[in-house]
């Protein structure tokens, strides 16, 4: 299981590029050149490694990319509060981002980190394919099967080069593009336009569904790979945000370019759909064997339900899974980067009478009160005090007491068993959970979307109407209902329930230019688990759509980088 994982090690020791805060620096580590790197089979496939496990890297050791993507996608938003220690100073940029007081410059640089990792994905993907282009050059006469291998992993980094552009525009917008390593002279660089970052990562993802595998056809050895569903999945996320910009800022300059693209949108994420490739698990009522269901489980006595079950170390490699960021927990305390702080960082900080995680990631009562009584996508989404959870194997099922979070509150989805990770990390970095950057369900969802703006209705109350019979048949409680109609307003409140917590609703919330929700809204209403006066956010709509540039990197570019209006 997730074998990709177990040669970073070696690996890491060759390409790990120095920590540094510009944004793409490359320093001489005496190591072997990319020329020489690159000059065999072996050493493309150690880079394309190398370039996943940048995806998911843990700066100083303080939070990894994946939490950092919550703190901007669900955190920023009305679905969940920061949390952390009570009174609203763990962490700072995560409270800010909360607030909607981030700042340029941050006492422990969230975004320095977040803007600087990504780039170095980018600068892994561009050297692997530079080191392609060279191996091709110098190799005319390689097998066939060599071919193919060239064919896979140039279309594994041209999906991670428009992964990781369409995630730095979701939460900065527009960005420098980048599609070669730089040489010191091309560092002044300045943001390109929104329009022309999506195009790019249309252009990288759909090279990159050409040349993929599916994912059946990776075998089990290779499980987690980026593979041909992915690729498309993702294509018909970026469409779909170029159509929502379009629809929704018609005359504003920040996203001059975008088109009508609602019909590619919907052609791909149906190509996912019909390719037999995914599912949703539990969809007839299917029960799984987890931790969740055992040891006398006082939640799931009977089996887990399969939409409990995609979130955990057992099913996070589902047929649910589209593109998730792979974690494991080796036991290993030396490579963070195998692992991720998301498990602690999401888990509730006390249950019964002693401490666990760190409580970040707190669903809102406005996230909590949306579900209907007796939809199971509730209870998976979000804790309340005196819910059961098993973190000790010598207590048993003990019960979350959630009076230090700002919400009375605790997201579940991304737990984990005492065997799986309390007492077996020997770091808090050591997380098994994977991170779902994509699931069938968002597919369908996407779909729904795309089909409503095109005019097909009754194909989106059919998509809509699948992921609320997963949710009813994994309870006996008849909920939630299935739709007799569909509306926009239906697909945006389905999104935010059934994909609550997974760092979504944010970026949602501006594209359909809805983000005017979070004006004011209050934060912080609960302190020991009892009502208090609460502080409110200052999210300022234009301004805040999108999160500033880390200062740093505009005086690095020489101030070519300019920021958005407001900053």
């Amino acid at each position: 299981m997730k074998t990709i994982n177990y040669i970073i090690a070696a690996l890491l020791c060759v390409l790990l590029v120095s920590c540094t805060e510009e944004f793409l620096e490359i320093e001489p580590e005496g190591v072997q050149t990319d020329e020489v790197f690159f000059s065999t089979i072996e050493g493309i496939e150690l880079g394309v490694t190398g370039a996943y496990a940048s995806l998911n890297a843990c700066p100083a050791s303080l939070h990894n990319l994946d939490m950092m993507y919550l703190a901007w996608g669900s955190i920023a938003s009305d679905e969940a509060e920061a949390g952390g220690e009570q009174g609203g100073n763990d962490f700072i940029d995560i409270q800010d981002a909360d607030k909607g007081t981030i700042k340029p410059l941050e006492s422990k640089a969230l975004s320095d980190n977040f803007w600087g990792y990504n780039y170095k994905s980018i600068l892994r993907a561009c050297s692997v394919l530079s080191g392609i282009e060279k191996y091709r050059e110098e190799n005319p006469d390689r097998s066939s099967a060599d071919e193919e291998k060239l064919k896979q992993f140039e279309g594994e980094m041209n999906f991670i080069l428009g992964f990781v552009h369409f995630k730095m525009v979701q939460v900065y917008g527009g960005i420098p593009i980048v599609d070669h390593p730089l040489a010191a002279s091309e560092y002044d660089v300045s943001r390109d336009p929104i329009s022309d970052c999506l195009h790019f990562a249309e252009e990288k993802l759909a090279s990159a569904s050409a040349t993929l595998p599916k994912r059946s056809e990776y075998g089990a050895d290779n499980v987690g790979r980026i593979s041909k569903g992915a690729a498309q999945a993702l294509l018909a996320k970026v469409y779909l945000y170029e159509a929502s910009y379009a629809k929704n800022y018609p005359s504003d300059e920040r996203f001059t370019g975008c088109t009508n693209t609602y019909s590619l949108a919907l052609a791909y994420a149906d190509s996912v759909i019909n390719s037999g490739e995914y599912s949703l698990p539990g969809l007839n009522g299917e029960t799984y064997d987890t931790y969740w269901s055992q040891n006398g489980s006082p939640i799931y006595p009977d089996g887990t339900p399969g939409y409990r079950y995609i979130f955990s170390v057992e099913g996070e490699n589902s047929g649910e899974t589209v593109f998730s960021m792979q974690a494991v927990n080796d036991g290993l305390g030396y490579m963070l980067s195998r692992g991720t702080y998301m498990t602690v960082y999401t888990t509730v900080r006390n249950y019964n009478t002693t401490t666990l995680g760190w409580g970040f990631n707190c669903p809102t009562d406005f996230m909590y009160n949306n579900y209907n009584d007796g939809d199971l996508r509730r209870g998976v989404t979000c804790g309340r005090t005196g819910d059961a959870i098993y973190a000790s194997t010598k207590v048993g099922w003990g019960t979350i007491d959630c009076k230090q979070s700002p919400t009375n509150m605790i997201g579940r989805k991304f737990e984990a068993s005492p065997e799986q990770y309390w007492e077996s990390k020997k770091a808090d970095g050591n997380g098994p959970n994977n991170f779902p950057y994509i699931r069938y369900a968002d597919v369908l969802l996407m779909s729904a979307e795309a089909a409503l703006e095109t005019g097909n209705a009754a194909k989106a109350l059919d998509n809509i109407n699948l992921i609320r019979k997963r949710a009813r048949n994994g309870a006996d409680t008849g909920a939630p209902a299935n739709l007799s109609s569909v509306s926009f307003d239906d697909i945006v409140m389905e999104r935010h329930l059934e994909l609550g917590l997974e760092g979504h609703r944010f970026f949602d919330l501006v594209r359909w230019n809805k983000q005017e929700i979070l004006v004011e809204h209050p934060l912080q209403k609960y302190l020991e688990g009892a009502e208090q006066t609460p502080i409110y956010s200052q999210f300022t709509v234009g301004k805040n759509d999108f999160f500033p540039i880390p200062e740093v990197e505009v005086i690095n570019s020489n101030y070519n980088l300019e920021q958005y209006p407001g900053w």
